[in-house]
C-alpha cells in the first residue's frame, strides 16, 4: 500500500528574525555602494594631485576591498541560509547577519561622533 507523502517544508524565520535579514542586506548593500562611491570619488576629493591619488589610490583600493568583502559576507549568509534541512547553518547564517549588522551601525555611529567632535571642536 504505497502512501503518497507530501514533504513538510522547512521551518520558517520568525519575523524578528526576518526583519533582522531584511535590515541586514539593506545596509550591506547600501555600505557597499556607499564605499564604492567613495572610492570613485576619493582620487578627486584629495588635495595631494601626485600619482597617489589616481585609480590606484591605498585608500581607494582599500574601500572596494572592504565593499567586496561585505557583498562577499552576504552571500555567504545566502547560501547558509538556503539550505533549509540544515538548522546549524541556519543558525551560523543569523548569527554572521547579526554581526556584521552590529559592526555597520557601530561604524556609522563611530563616524557621525567623529564628525560631530570634529566639527564642534
Amino acid at each position: 500500500m504505497a502512501v503518497n507523502r507530501i514533504p513538510r517544508p522547512g521551518a520558517g524565520l520568525s519575523v524578528g528574525r526576518a526583519l533582522t535579514l531584511a535590515f541586514d542586506v539593506l545596509a550591506t548593500a547600501l555600505a557597499s555602494l556607499a564605499l564604492c562611491a567613495v572610492g570613485l570619488l576619493l582620487p578627486g576629493i584629495t588635495e595631494d594631485h601626485g600619482p597617489a591619488t589616481g585609480p590606484t589610490s591605498p585608500t581607494a583600493l582599500a574601500c572596494f576591498a572592504i565593499a567586496l568583502a561585505l557583498i562577499a559576507s552576504l552571500a555567504v549568509t545566502t547560501v547558509l541560509l538556503a539550505r533549509v534541512e540544515a538548522d546549524r547553518a541556519r543558525r551560523l547564517a543569523l548569527w554572521l547577519a547579526a554581526g556584521r549588522l552590529a559592526l555597520l551601525v557601530t561604524a556609522v555611529a563611530t563616524f557621525v561622533a567623529h564628525g560631530i567632535l570634529t566639527v564642534e571642536a
